[in-house]
């Protein structure tokens, strides 16, 4: 058996990354690739809690786009970990796995690419964690834009379904120094679409087509637009997470975020003087 890849390591951190073969070893003076890391994973195995408290500190900093797996111990081991397992959620991990035959790359690797069970809610939580979503008529209003893809492909249908008008909702969002509706419609159409493409079942003319695109072409042209990315780096780097990080860093690039009110969330796609600014 392959430690590295199958059992706790001695570290008991690992990064998981593309082609999603094995675990490695990692400690806390890891240095992340620039933001964002596309497609990377953090697994941590929890054993006892007075010598991971600096792991635990360090995960709740780990950069944004990151999801993290942690596993817990036996249950004959459980007491030892039990001062900090009360405070798993506070790291907003992506699943919390007994360890066990099913702790292997191939097993998180089909976590990693599984759609979340509640789209919407999933994302929107997401963002508001990442200190986006201040506003809770906001959070709402994104949260529905998320529920509405893919049945909804225009601001206009948005707009109804939202029971306002587009001006109004508008509006709103440049009052949050936000990016405009039709940006946040379009985002959540190629979220969606990026996690269809991670299911190997799915073409790309075959996602384009259930997404309403004409065609994967135009599918292609508007993740490499919004996102800075093509279907086939989608496919390659798995999660979601990076995803929406690539759609924050190019909104940041172009405007569509106020970087004076939400300059901490976004720093990091800042440059040093507009940070300093």
């Amino acid at each position: 058996m392959n430690r590295a890849s199958h059992a706790p390591i001695a570290s008991r951190l690992a990064l998981f990354g593309p082609p999603y073969e094995r675990f490695v070893p990692i400690d806390i003076s890891w240095e992340p690739p620039p933001p964002p890391p596309r497609g990377l994973a953090l697994i941590w195995w929890l054993e006892d809690a007075d010598e991971q408290m600096e792991q635990f500190e360090w995960l709740a900093r780990r950069p944004y786009g990151m999801p993290l797996f942690v596993i817990l111990p036996p249950p004959a081991s459980i007491e030892r970990s039990l001062p900090l397992l009360t405070f798993i959620n506070n790291l907003s991990p992506r699943a919390v796995l007994p360890g066990g035959p099913l702790v292997t790359p191939l097993h998180l690797r089909r976590l990693l690419r599984t759609p979340p069970r509640h789209f919407g809610s999933a994302v929107t939580s997401y963002l508001t964690r990442r200190q986006i979503l201040l506003r809770d008529d906001i959070r709402r209003n994104v949260r529905k834009i998320f529920e509405s893809v893919p049945e909804v492909t225009s601001i206009t249908k948005l707009a109804r379904r939202l029971y306002t008008s587009r001006r109004t909702l508008g509006r709103h969002f440049a009052a949050a120094g936000l990016p405009v509706p039709s940006h946040w419609l379009q985002f959540g159409r190629l979220l969606m679409a990026s996690i269809r493409l991670q299911d190997d079942r799915f073409t790309v003319a075959r996602v384009a087509a259930r997404l309403g695109y004409p065609d994967g072409f135009t599918l292609s042209n508007q993740m490499k637009r919004l996102l800075d990315c093509r279907p086939s780096d989608i496919r390659h780097h798995l999660g979601w997470e990076w995803v929406v990080e690539m759609w924050l860093k190019t909104e940041t690039g172009n405007g569509g975020i106020d970087r004076v009110r939400y300059s901490e969330a976004i720093s990091i796609y800042c440059s040093d003087d507009e940070v300093l600014a």
